[in-house]
């Protein structure tokens, strides 16, 4: 009966007989800053599937965001990248990805980065530490392209705090200090957030960074 309901109300809403909230409906584009809800997952394919829909969406909330005309050739084509050099809060040394990429970097920065860093050391991120996004080249040790030969991954080192204070993957991983506590609530994070999240924990290629990537495959690790 409620899902009836629902129906019924959502088919009258998209008809104009009144204004659905956002935060409640699949098909509108995700307000970035608002925490997430049961529909954020719907609403962030919209962003994955459309790059002028993430430039709004990214806009909207803030961030500076504009297309970069698609170059490349071969197996490491780039479209609907953006140069991003800043989140909510944080900035980064600008970096060309796929502005999907930047903004469920948005997303994990603000609702997951953000709160953790305030809670375990009273203080913002200001800076996210990173290796680069887009890089033509194949899987370590494989003959098939990395997600980073078409802007689809990002690689993230470590993070500056406000004071100046520097949580390094390669350093701090997996030690009983807040800042290990930080770095593996960073991890699961992107796992949230990404389609595939490799951290230390996967191999020794990963000692020192976390992959983040939106590519077909599936993983947590």
């Amino acid at each position: 009966m409620a899902a009836a309901v629902f129906a019924a109300s959502y088919g009258l809403s998209r008809l104009g007989a009144f204004e659905w909230p956002r935060r409640y409906d699949p098909l509108a584009l995700p307000d970035l800053t608002d925490r997430p809800g049961i529909f954020t997952g719907w609403q962030m394919k919209l962003v994955d599937a459309d790059a002028a829909n993430c430039v709004f969406a990214l806009s909207r909330a803030g961030v500076p965001a504009q297309l970069k005309p698609s170059h490349g050739g071969g197996s490491c084509v780039v479209e609907g990248a953006i140069d991003l050099a800043r989140l909510s809060v944080a900035r980064l040394t600008p970096e060309e990805t796929r502005c999907a990429m930047a903004a469920r970097l948005y997303m994990w920065e603000r609702h997951v980065l953000q709160p953790a860093a305030q809670r375990l050391f009273n203080e913002p991120v200001a800076e996210i530490l990173h290796f680069g996004s887009y890089s033509c080249r194949t899987k370590r040790r494989r003959s098939s392209m990395s997600e980073h030969a078409t802007a689809n991954a990002f690689d993230i080192s470590g993070f500056k705090l406000r004071s100046g204070r520097i949580v390094s993957v390669k350093t701090d991983w997996s030690k009983a200090t807040d800042a290990g506590k930080f770095l593996f609530i960073a991890r699961d994070g992107l796992c949230e957030w990404f389609n595939l999240t490799l951290s230390p924990d996967y191999n020794a290629d990963h000692e020192d960074h976390f992959h983040a990537d939106m590519g077909w495959r599936r993983s947590c690790r």
